[in-house]
């Protein structure tokens, strides 16, 4: 008879206690990593939003239709692409000056706000220029700063008759570079507005006085036109009326003029009273026996005198070919001065134009950089 095997009680019991301890410790483990994983959990979600924020903003920083000062849009360009680069562990591309891109040939500048409290006094008709403290003149304190490279040939260009249409107008402040002054008609409703807006364009503004022509009046520059054949004092009060409809600008232009200017009579008394006011008188050339120049030199005033009028006929090759002989004279006497006006193909010839003359050694300027630069015959 064989004897069966038992297992001891004892034995039992301690393998009991031992599968218990180890279920314990086993759920124990499996309990401590859960709160690991939840804390990782929350973090990842914490930091998503931010991603999210980030993505958001590199998205607005970039679009080009995003309307940042300029100031804003080059911090942009320096640091934007930096992080993007850190990012895919590659060198940085430089990004192009959105300044620059708008006005590739020109820097920006705005001019400050007009008038100077100290040039201006009111008069009948409105705000009327003055000599101020210490020697202050308008031709100089409205003048757009200019690097002064003096044996470089400068040319400048005044686009006239701005304010009379408002689209050609607009486009003209805000498509040409700033170097280019701007002719303010007398006549037209809120023409400060078009000399604010050129000075935060960069540009020098300029009034236009209406002479005398010599087919007056079947060419008519309008009313209060300056006539040869007045009194000093009756073209002293026309005088007046124009100089009041704006303030800020440098200096006079004549707009017509082939009569007027040809008098020594009529011009003198004029040019003494502009000269008293701090003002520059631009010699529009409206006749080849101007003596509006010669007197001005006569008596110390700042002056310059038209060399061509850039779009009598308006046409791409005429345009060109008169750009091309101011070159010519720019280059034969240092200084040279071409008159055009707000016209589309003016406007665009123009634009091109002046982006050719870093590469042929020519400064375009504003008109207060050739005052006095001009030889007058």
């Amino acid at each position: 008879m064989t004897r069966r095997r038992t297992i001891s009680p004892l034995v039992a019991a301690w393998v009991l206690v031992l599968v218990c301890f180890g279920g314990l410790f086993l759920w124990l483990s499996l309990t401590a990593d859960e709160p690991d994983k939840q804390k990782v959990a929350e973090q990842r979600d914490e930091a998503a939003p931010d991603k999210k924020a980030a993505s958001e903003s590199i998205i607005v920083l970039s679009d080009p239709e995003d309307s940042l000062s300029f100031a804003d849009q080059e911090t942009t360009s320096e640091e934007e692409p930096q992080e993007q680069a850190a990012d895919a562990g590659a060198e940085p591309e430089p990004e192009p000056d959105r300044a620059e891109e708008q006005i590739p040939y020109t820097k920006f500048i705005r001019l400050k706000e007009v008038p100077n409290p100290g040039l201006v006094v009111e008069g009948k008709d409105g705000p009327l220029p003055v000599l101020g403290p210490d020697g202050l003149v308008a031709w100089q304190e409205y003048a757009r700063p200019h690097e002064d490279l003096s044996i470089a040939p400068r040319i400048a260009i005044v686009v006239k008759a701005v304010g009379m249409n408002a689209e050609y107008s607009e486009r003209a402040i805000k498509e040409l570079p700033g170097e280019m002054d701007i002719a303010i008609t007398p006549y037209g409703r809120n023409l400060q507005d078009w000399v604010d807006m050129g000075r935060e364009y960069g540009h020098e503004a300029l009034l236009l006085v209406p002479m005398e022509p010599l087919n007056y009046p079947e060419n008519d520059p309008g009313p209060h036109t300056l006539m040869a054949g007045y009194s000093a004092r009756d073209n002293m009060n026309r005088l007046m009326w124009v100089l009041s409809r704006i303030t800020g600008y440098v200096g006079v232009l004549n707009e017509m003029g082939s009569k007027f200017t040809a008098s020594e009579n009529a011009v003198h008394p004029v040019l003494e009273e502009l000269h008293r006011r701090g003002l520059m008188f631009v010699d529009s050339r409206s006749s080849r026996y101007s003596v509006a120049a010669k007197y001005a030199r006569r008596i110390g005033m700042p002056r310059a005198l038209n060399n061509r009028y850039i779009d009598n006929v308006v046409s791409e090759e005429e345009i060109q070919t008169r750009l091309k002989e101011l070159e010519s004279t720019a280059k034969t006497y240092g200084a040279a001065l071409g008159i055009a006006r707000a016209f589309p193909l003016t406007i665009e010839q123009l634009d091109a134009w002046a982006r050719t003359l870093p590469a042929k050694g020519i400064q375009l300027v504003p008109v207060t950089a050739i005052a006095n630069r001009q030889p007058i015959r």
